[in-house]
């Protein structure tokens, strides 16, 4: 899956947890898709929270509907 914004300075891991964020899922149905951790999502979410200088992950849904990283239909 190829995203865009490389601005934001994302990792291709942190593109595919944000995108999931995005899709509304909790961090238990995004370590089982991705085959990691919860404590490494919630690390993931950390970071793009910092990066993207935001204060939760809906405000992170919010921003990759904007951007536009989010597949629709």
């Amino acid at each position: 899956t190829t995203t865009q914004g490389e601005d934001e300075g994302l990792t291709e891991r942190e593109k595919e947890v944000l995108l999931l964020i995005a899709e509304g899922r909790a961090n238990k149905e995004i370590a089982e898709e991705l085959h990691i951790s919860i404590k490494t999502v919630k690390t993931h979410v950390s970071n793009l929270l910092m990066k993207c200088e935001l204060e939760d992950r809906t405000q992170l849904a919010v921003l990759a509907h904007r951007k536009g990283w989010v597949k629709t239909g």
